[in-house]
């Protein structure tokens, strides 16, 4: 999508290039909000901050590397974050800046666990009057591949549910997008042979899908895992058993209501680290962006990002 009205350029500096920045702005021009990003370089016209809009072309880990900026402001929704939390663990921990979410995409699944504003000028009030939480990032490997994401990984299923949402569905339903989409794949759900271990608790079943969730919810605010924490260095690892289309429709409206681990085809565990044998090969998403790798293993990094939380953040997973 493109932003006719936003004035910022692809990637602008402060003329003082050698100091070091207050903020560091990656922006998404293709999220759903992001005419905000306007109003958000209102909010910051007074600190020094360089803005970098997000590209194929452009290396993030570089242009950070390069602003020696205190915290970086993911501007966009869960993909964005995604690009940013893979671009701040490909810097030096001991040097890595902090992390503020500006939530302008559709569904802003991680700001929701971290009880970030939806509205700009309350999430840049949260950012400039609090400090930074330590907070988790999880860790996915397969042959030849490793990545991280901040909320969470689905695979299965639900990878074809994201491959049926087109740009039409994501704009007509918004954050019910998900279900909607979930409806279209139901009458025709595959099913895998997965043997999975979880701190050494060793399963083998069918399954329709697996989650490996960092943050609450998914897909447009839907509560996968309600226990989870980004604090508590743990997984929280939802296997989805096959069964009937009739069991994946209670599964879908039961996600709805929120007791979707009430489900008998749901088993829940936490663990550090889950190592995952699929056949056929299960795919996934991570935070909403599909991978081609099949990941194999997914371990916890604990307390790996520092980032700016709501007054309602808890660090047990609840809200107030």
């Amino acid at each position: 999508m493109t932003v006719s009205t936003n004035p910022v350029r692809q990637d602008e500096s402060p003329e003082e290039a050698s100091l070091e920045l207050d903020y560091h702005v990656i922006w998404n021009a293709g999220s759903g909000k992001a005419d905000q990003i306007v109003q958000l370089r209102r909010l910051l016209a007074g600190f020094a901050t360089r803005w970098t809009k997000i590209r194929r072309d452009v290396d993030l880990r570089e242009a950070m590397t390069e602003s020696r900026c205190r915290t970086v402001i993911a501007a966009g929704g869960d993909g964005t974050v995604n690009a940013v939390v893979n671009a701040l663990m490909g810097l030096d921990a001991r040097s890595r800046p902090s992390l503020s979410i500006i939530p302008l995409g559709t569904a802003n699944d991680f700001a929701g666990t971290l009880a970030v504003s939806d509205d700009v000028v309350e999430a840049v009030q949260q950012m400039r009057k609090s400090e930074p939480h330590f907070i988790d990032i999880v860790q996915v490997h397969a042959d030849g591949f490793q990545q991280y994401f901040a909320n969470v990984a689905a695979g299965g299923n639900c990878v074809r549910v994201s491959e049926v949402m087109t740009d039409e569905i994501k704009q007509r339903w918004g954050a019910m997008s998900y279900v909607r989409g979930a409806v279209s794949v139901l009458a025709d759900m595959l099913s895998y042979r997965v043997q999975v271990d979880m701190d050494g608790e060793q399963l083998e079943l069918d399954s329709w899908a697996i989650l490996v969730a960092n943050g609450r919810t998914n897909a447009g605010r839907i509560e996968i895992a309600p226990a989870a924490s980004p604090t508590d260095g743990l997984l929280d690892i939802v296997l989805i058993k096959d069964g009937t289309v009739a069991d994946m429709a209670e599964i879908v409206t039961r996600n709805l209501t929120g007791s979707f681990g009430r489900c008998d085809q749901v088993i829940h565990r936490q663990a550090k680290c889950l190592e995952l044998r699929s056949s056929p090969a299960m795919r996934f998403t991570l935070d909403g962006e599909m991978v081609d790798a099949e990941p194999i293993r997914f371990c916890i990094e604990p307390a790996a990002i520092k980032m700016f939380v709501g007054k309602r953040f808890q660090p047990d997973g609840a809200t107030l």
